[in-house]
């Protein structure tokens, strides 16, 4: 197989190698081994298909990562994929965990369960933390809204409606 000049330069190939030697790093830092094992079959074999290492790096760099998705990138969406089952699930390990840590600060089992119920339902939105400051800056539930206006605060009415709604 014919190769352009430019893989065929050394500093493009050290160029290459410092990249692949950095893919093989991470892949063995979150232990993919799955991934380094494809990553070396595959530069393996377009070795020997095309003879060029250059070729051969790219090529295991594109199968890896593009192909196989061993670059495993994740966004901040999976949470917006749980269903009401499992968002009741997080609640109660975080009500679990609370309790738990109750009693790690001296309370008895019966107290520290009954002040995490009280606390549970004893939760509602109001104005007072949409509309929290500390300084100059808001906190609470509508920052993003409110900027620095305090009067547009006070114009939001009863907040508990206006907080839940986020």
């Amino acid at each position: 197989m014919k190769v352009p000049a430019l893989l065929k330069n050394k500093y493009v190939f050290y160029a290459l190698a410092a990249l692949a030697v950095l893919n093989i790093a991470g892949y063995a830092m979150v232990q993919a081994w799955e991934c380094l094992a494809l990553f070396g079959l595959s530069a393996y074999s377009a070795h020997c298909y095309s003879g060029n290492k250059c070729m051969a790096i790219l090529a295991a760099l594109f199968v890896a990562n593009f192909v196989f998705g061993c670059g495993r990138v994740k966004e901040g969406m999976e949470g917006m994929l749980k269903g009401p089952e499992e968002h009741t699930e997080d609640a109660a390990q975080s009500a679990a965990q609370a309790v738990e840590q109750q009693m790690e600060s001296g309370a008895t089992g019966e107290e520290a369960v009954t002040d995490t119920m009280a606390n549970i339902e004893g939760f509602v939105a109001d104005k007072a933390a949409c509309c929290a400051k500390e300084g100059d800056k808001f906190t609470g539930a509508w920052k993003a809204d409110l900027g620095d206006n305090q009067a547009a605060c006070a114009a939001k009415g009863e907040a508990a409606a206006f907080c839940a709604a986020d």
